[in-house]
C-alpha cells in the first residue's frame, strides 16, 4: 500500500508541496522578521520565491516528476512557474495585506495554501512534461 501511493506523482507532489511551503515561510517569516520595518513585505516575498525555487527544484525535479532532461532547461521552466506563483502571491498578499487589513504572516500564511493547487498542472504539463 505504501509503495502504491509513494508511485503516486500527486502523492509526491502533495508531499514536496510541503517541504517546499514551510521552506518558503521560513525563510518570509525570518526575512520579514528581520528586515519588516525596512523592506517591503512584497520585496520580502519576490527574494524568498527565488531562494525557494533553488532550494526546492532537485526535490521536484528528481522526486516528484523524475526528470531525466538537461537540468538548467528544466529549471528555467519551474522557475517560470514559480514566477507565476509568485505573481500569485503578491496579488494575494497585496489583497490581503493592504485591502483586508490582514497581518503580513497572516496573509502569508493562506496565499501559501493555493499555490500548489495551481503549480501542479503548471508542473505537470509544461516544466516537466515528458
Amino acid at each position: 500500500m505504501l509503495a502504491r501511493l509513494a508511485e503516486d506523482r500527486r502523492v509526491r507532489y502533495v508531499g514536496a508541496g510541503g517541504i517546499s511551503a514551510a521552506v518558503y515561510y521560513g525563510l518570509f517569516a525570518a526575512g520579514w522578521l528581520a528586515l519588516g520595518n525596512r523592506v517591503p513585505y512584497l520585496v520580502v516575498a519576490a527574494v524568498t520565491s527565488t531562494l525557494t525555487a533553488i532550494l526546492t527544484y532537485p526535490i521536484y525535479r528528481a522526486f516528484v516528476f523524475r526528470a531525466t532532461g538537461p537540468v538548467l532547461t528544466g529549471f528555467l521552466r519551474f522557475y517560470v512557474v514559480c514566477v507565476w506563483a509568485l505573481l500569485f502571491s503578491l496579488g494575494g498578499l497585496w489583497t490581503l495585506v493592504d485591502v483586508a487589513g490582514l497581518p503580513v504572516l497572516l496573509a502569508q500564511a493562506i496565499v501559501i495554501t493555493l499555490g500548489p493547487l495551481i503549480n501542479y498542472q503548471a508542473g505537470r504539463l509544461w516544466a516537466f512534461r515528458g
